[in-house]
């Protein structure tokens, strides 16, 4: 029995399980230790709840309720400590189904990221300012004689959930940008809907808590970027869409007056919130069309405002020929249709000041770059520049037919990439001399923002990472295995697989040599398409693209190819592509195609003709090979305390994709060569785009592979 057995058995004994059920309570004991102020309040509100009766029958209808409730009446009365008994009492039994979870989470979340101390203040001056603000700002307006207002001004409420939306709001500061920022504009939205169509003191007290926390916090705000511009756009325009639909399926009554389910407004509403949601990803996008058309919409609703208005002035008049009840609900219509086309007046401000991020068409093209419509063009543009300006191990991949070119403002940088699933995909790091290479980048991405695209950056190097922008994120997906030559010796027990391969080879009377594919005779050439499609044969799914070539990519003359011969017969082959320094002359080589025939009489074929070009190349005088990177591969995994929650992620699908592509038994082969390891990363925005970009990926390495065949490899890994 194997050691790791006897763990296992060891481990699924009952005398481990009460450990492993000890461990988990030590667990939850610590994080409830770190969460004193949130489950203070919980247990305050339950204790009330259970000592007043709230649970089982409203509190609402207690002839003590008004007494201990905060309101207008409350204060006026000079009732000011119901500031503290209101917030501990619930209306109804079910509202603590309610506030309980979202007390427990907004609490328990800002708790966990900035401490006791804040939250208790955050939860209780923020409380105390949404209750005492609200009456405030209810007696204010009933001053002016809005009926809304006059009927708040009579009513008491109670409940914490000002404090709680404070300590959300102020939780939201506390992520990283551009998460904060979405966060905010999202809470805000909810309350400003709250409170122009649902109109209710607890709907005001949230809104007074949001925006208090907002002003204390003022000097986190930075101006947004054009993506957030965007993202800004669709939540407000997808947030009046929700807003006009409030209107048809529930009633209201906000500042502006009152509504019933349907109505009058039924059609009208019904057709904005359809063209609302088409135009909305549009503009999440960035399309021009999808502005004209939300400019249009706008002003249609503004005009559509300014005309109820007119009409309001002139409804008194009418009274003598319609009934009181008639003419109430053509003015609660007519102040509706007002109260959308301010929300639409202030979409079309922001759409007119932000004018700038939608510029992409529908056809979507990168300005100043050239596309794989004429490949022969394309190739030599990017030898040229690779050639006079160099390039990391996958830059001669950019010569490839797939890849497209962006050609930067300043000479000799460029960027290659590909486009699927509305993404922009970078290859590598940009080809720019190293000062130039942040430049460069951040020319190439603000382009494809502004194009519609959604950017990342594939394989990037330590150069790029560096300089990637404020805010992007960089995952480990690769690992680059580099083997040094200058004085490379396969002597020594590390190095025996590479001498035994050489020495096996010799006595069996396999040779090596190199040469142009191109260059060879139609035999040779032959044996390479058989072999290839032999191991392409052997694959669920069509060959891998993107940085993975084919034979195609091969028959370039500047690709080495190492044939391992016997007896006439190629027993196999690889393919190096050239590495370009900044002097112009090839530096190092990088391995693409790794073919070997099945049934072939020479199992160490591999080992054999690396060792050799490894040696071939030293000979030339070049410095390095690259035996390329396996993708979700790593020579020494990371501890899990290393691992972010993305990084853990690409793990877990690295090890279901080994039994169909072999990923990490590829990097282990590698490792008998005793290369250094060098991480290549993907950049990217922000996590929100992962998932669009993992589909892109996907179609970028298998372009030509059906759904059925998809859904037959997704099914193969889970099995």
């Amino acid at each position: 029995m194997t050691r790791d057995t006897t763990e296992r058995d060891r481990e699924t004994t009952p005398d481990a399980i009460p450990r492993d059920r000890a461990g988990n309570a030590r667990r939850v004991l610590r994080l409830l230790g770190r969460l004193p102020v949130t489950l203070s309040v919980l247990v305050v509100l339950v204790v009330v709840g259970f000592v007043s009766g709230g649970f089982t029958s409203a509190s609402d209808h207690a002839p003590w309720y008004e007494t201990f409730a905060y309101g207008v009446p409350s204060f006026a009365d000079g009732r000011w400590y119901t500031v503290a008994t209101g917030t501990v009492l619930v209306a109804v039994p079910l509202g603590y189904l309610l506030i309980l979870p979202v007390a427990a989470a907004g609490l328990g979340w800002l708790e966990l990221r900035r401490g006791s101390g804040l939250t208790a203040a955050t939860f209780l001056i923020g409380q105390a300012v949404a209750v005492i603000g609200t009456a405030f700002i209810v007696a204010g307006f009933a001053t002016f004689g809005s009926p809304w207002a006059e009927e708040l001004a009579k009513q008491v409420d109670v409940g914490p959930s000002g404090g709680v939306f404070a300590a959300i709001t102020m939780a939201a500061f506390s992520l990283r940008s551009p998460w904060a920022g979405r966060a905010l504009l999202i809470v805000f939205a909810v309350v400003a809907i709250g409170v122009l169509f649902l109109g209710t003191l607890a709907d005001i007290e949230h809104a007074v808590a949001v925006v208090a926390v907002m002003l204390v916090q003022a000097r986190a705000f930075s101006r947004p970027s054009l993506r957030e511009q965007r993202f800004i756009t669709w939540t407000v325009l997808l947030a009046i869409g929700a807003a006009q639909l409030i209107l048809v399926l529930v009633p209201t009554f906000g500042p502006f007056g009152a509504s019933e389910p349907g109505g009058v407004q039924f059609l009208d509403v019904a057709i904005d919130a359809v063209i609302v949601l088409l135009l909305a990803d549009g503009l999440r996008r960035g399309l021009r069309l999808a502005w004209i058309g939300a400019v249009v919409l706008g002003a249609l609703n503004v005009a559509g405002g300014i005309l109820a208005f007119l009409l309001l002035t002139l409804l008194d008049a009418l009274e003598p020929d319609f009934t009181a009840a008639e003419v109430a609900a053509t003015r609660d219509a007519l102040t509706l249709a007002i109260t959308t086309s301010v929300l639409w007046l202030g979409m079309l401000v922001w759409l007119v000041l932000t004018r700038r991020a939608y510029r992409a068409r529908l056809r979507r093209r990168l300005p100043g770059a050239r596309d794989a419509q004429s490949p022969g063009a394309l190739a030599e543009t990017a030898r040229e520049l690779i050639r006079e300006t160099g390039g990391g191990p996958l830059s001669w991949m950019a010569t490839w037919p797939d890849n497209r070119i962006f050609l930067g403002s300043s000479p000799e940088t460029a960027v290659a990439y590909q486009t699927h699933q509305g993404v922009a995909i970078a290859l590598s790091d940009p080809i720019a001399p190293d000062d130039r290479v942040g430049e460069t980048l951040v020319e190439f991405l603000d382009t494809v923002v502004r194009a519609g695209f959604t950017p990342c950056v594939f394989g990037a190097t330590e150069r790029t990472r560096a300089v990637i922008p404020e805010g992007w994120r960089a995952v480990q997906i690769a690992e680059d295995t580099i083997v040094d030559l200058p004085g490379l010796e396969f002597t020594g027990k590390a190095w025996s697989p590479a001498r035994q391969a050489l020495n096996r080879a010799e006595r069996e009377g396999v040779t090596f040599r190199m040469g142009a594919l191109a260059s060879e005779s139609r035999r040779v050439r032959a044996q390479v398409d058989e072999i290839s499609s032999q191991w392409v044969g052997e694959k669920e799914l069509p060959e891998m693209r993107f940085t993975l070539g084919t034979v195609d990519e091969a028959l370039d003359p500047e690709v080495r190819m190492a044939f391992a011969e016997h007896d006439g017969q190629l027993e196999g082959f690889l393919s190096w592509l050239p590495v370009y320094g900044s002097d112009g002359a090839v530096a190092g080589w990088t391995l693409d195609l790794m073919r070997r025939r099945a049934n072939g009489t020479f199992p160490a074929v591999m080992e054999y003709l690396i060792a050799s070009s490894a040696l071939a190349f030293r000979d030339e005088g070049a410095a390095f090979l690259s035996l390329s990177g396996a993708p979700l591969a790593r020579s020494t995994p990371a501890s899990p305390e290393e691992l972010s929650p993305i990084d853990g992620w690409l793990d877990r699908l690295g090890a279901m994709l080994e039994p169909a592509y072999g990923f990490r038994s590829l990097h282990r082969f590698k490792q008998k060569f005793r290369p250094r390891a060098e991480p290549l990363y993907l950049l990217f925005a922000d996590e929100g785009d992962l998932a669009r970009i993992g589909l892109a990926l996907a179609r970028a390495y298998l372009p030509d592979a059906s759904m059925a065949e998809l859904v037959r490899m997704g099914a193969s890994l889970t099995r």
